[in-house]
């Protein structure tokens, strides 16, 4: 599997790999369709988690790809002015989603997120968790900027990041290992 496309309702996600091997067990299909349903649940419900812009509607899509080192590298350089690779970069298409200040009709693309493929393997095995645990992970943190989060710019910012981050894991590996 080189690509895979992931369609729910209100969110679709597109799995592009540019290594031959994915480092995933069997199944992998399956409990990436499950992630993304929590997702989606994410942009979708109506306790209002992330803002008012929600409340539109629309269908949203982003897409995932898993790389190796040397283009990881280069993103992060070409995009950050940072010459080394990283684990996750994500690259939203929305200045202003949280704050419903984006006006969005039609099929909403949230943005791009690259993974390194050794970098994610490096930190499962650092972390003590599987290589998918740690890509769930890294799906799920990138993701999380594609909705405006940034960690980077407060520590109120940070600890709100966090905490979003640590319920979404929750309610994939629920889904996934106990669901």
């Amino acid at each position: 599997m080189k690509s895979l496309e992931v369609n729910h309702p209100q969110l679709g996600l597109f799995f592009n790999s540019t290594i031959n091997q994915l480092p995933f067990e069997q199944g992998f299909e399956n409990r990436l369709k499950k992630a993304v349903k929590v997702f989606e649940y994410f942009l979708s419900n109506k306790k209002g988690e992330i803002g008012k812009l929600y409340t539109q509607k629309v269908p949203f899509s982003l897409s995932v790809t898993l790389c190796d080192d040397e283009k990881m590298q280069e993103l992060n350089r070409d995009y950050r002015g940072k010459d080394k690779t990283t684990d996750v970069l994500s690259f939203p298409l929305f200045e202003d989603l949280r704050s419903g200040g984006e006006f969005l009709f039609g099929l909403a693309e949230l943005g791009d997120i690259f993974i390194s493929v050794s970098v994610m393997k490096k930190q499962a095995e650092e972390f003590n968790v599987t290589i998918e645990q740690e890509f769930l992970h890294l799906l799920t943190h990138g993701f999380l900027h594609l909705c405006g989060f940034d960690h980077e710019i407060s520590s109120e910012e940070e600890k709100l990041m966090e905490s979003l981050e640590k319920k979404l894991i929750e309610k994939i590996y629920n889904k996934l290992f106990k669901g």
